[in-house]
């Protein structure tokens, strides 16, 4: 390893937290990827609370009031009020989406660290 991680790690392996740097690096950065996962579960559980339902179900939703809105057979006030509506909708769906991917990720790097 190298000096900084050394220093960093001696004063766990001098109080017997672990044995060697080798187990301190691999038990934190499991606990950290372990964090990482638990967070981001529970953001995706706070967007389904939220809205309802489960993501997928919340694409085929955005896309069905888009069409409406296309569709032209509303009042310029109903049009308005759904086009705001959609535009904080479609944030939603972008972070949705954006913290789906980062859990996959995190989920493919648990995988691969700690099998």
């Amino acid at each position: 390893m190298n000096t900084t991680v050394s220093a960093v790690m001696e004063p766990l392996i001098r109080r017997k937290v672990f044995a060697t740097e080798e187990e301190a690096v691999r038990s934190l950065l499991r606990q950290y990827i372990l964090q990482q996962i638990d967070a981001l579960q529970r953001e995706l559980a706070c967007f389904e609370r939220k809205h309802g339902m489960r993501f997928e179900q919340f694409a085929k939703y955005l896309h069905e009031r888009s069409i409406l809105l296309e569709k032209g057979e509303l009042s310029s006030e109903q049009r308005l009020a759904l086009s705001r509506a959609i535009m904080q909708e479609e944030d939603d769906w972008l972070d949705w989406k954006v913290t789906q991917e980062m859990l996959e990720g995190w989920l493919g790097f648990r995988q691969e660290v700690i099998g």
